[in-house]
């Protein structure tokens, strides 16, 4: 709890911190002007499924990956470039508590990103009125995606973090993002159960009506068939080996 409240501490002097929450809050609040101006008589804009799927496809298909994927190899990297890994293994830590330790506040960050987003979705179907279905229960069924997709995303890009332990520079890990990114980008429904961002759609669509609709639409047309177990299974499979390299990989290394 220590090295996360340390870690945690490091973002108030983080500028890629602040320019994603600024990124952040600019997605959310172009869902809020989607939602003033398109009429509530278009199939578009009639219900706040629409607002909420809208707003979680912008911020969970790319930009959600992509910066967990930097922010991760911020993470590790700059204790190399600062030369402060030295002093964090003298305290003494462990490889494995620096490891989780980092993982966690990944997590903590795209947890909070998703609350971010979240909340403005709320605040923009009030400003923009007119939902007839901007009740407890759909606000609970968008809440919930929102807190899956923050906590399952982080597990999904394990594999790239394990990079970020092999790598000793930022070209690698962020390349490697971009690539990690394109099966799911180009035929997302034959990876479901296979790459791990796939099968974390193939656990949205189980969530509501709404976000089967989206996941519908995200995959080109094509309903998943793939059973959420299966996909929850994979997931945390090669998540668990992905932890397990990273932490062999970081034992490995010499400072």
């Amino acid at each position: 709890m220590t090295i996360i409240a340390t870690e945690m501490q490091k973002w108030k002097r983080n500028k890629i911190v602040w320019c994603i929450l600024a990124l952040t809050l600019l997605l959310g609040a172009l869902a809020i002007e989607r939602a003033c101006s398109i009429a509530r008589s278009s199939p578009y804009m009639d219900n706040f499924g629409d607002l909420y799927t809208m707003a979680f496809k912008n911020l969970s298909s790319l930009f959600l990956p992509i910066v967990l994927g930097m922010f991760a190899t911020t993470l590790f990297f700059d204790e190399h470039k600062n030369d402060t890994l030295k002093e964090l293994l003298i305290i003494p830590i462990t490889k494995v508590q620096l490891y989780f330790s980092k993982v966690a506040v990944m997590i903590l960050m795209s947890v909070g990103l998703c609350l971010i987003t979240f909340l403005l979705c709320v605040v923009g179907g009030l400003i923009a009125g007119g939902f007839p279905d901007l009740n407890a229960e759909t606000l609970i069924d968008a809440g919930l995606l929102y807190l899956v997709s923050g906590l399952l995303i982080p597990i999904a890009m394990l594999p790239i973090v394990f990079l970020v332990t092999l790598s000793k520079g930022y070209i690698l890990p962020i390349g490697a993002t971009l690539l990690y990114l394109v099966p799911v980008v180009i035929a997302p429904a034959h990876f479901m159960g296979i790459h791990p961002l796939a099968s974390v759609m193939g656990i949205y669509s189980h969530i509501s009506e709404a976000t089967a609709a989206m996941v519908e639409i995200l995959m080109q047309g094509v309903l998943p068939d793939t059973s959420p177990f299966i996909c929850a299974g994979s997931l945390l499979l090669i998540g668990a080996a992905s932890a397990a390299a990273s932490v062999m990989a970081l034992k490995k290394q010499s400072y």
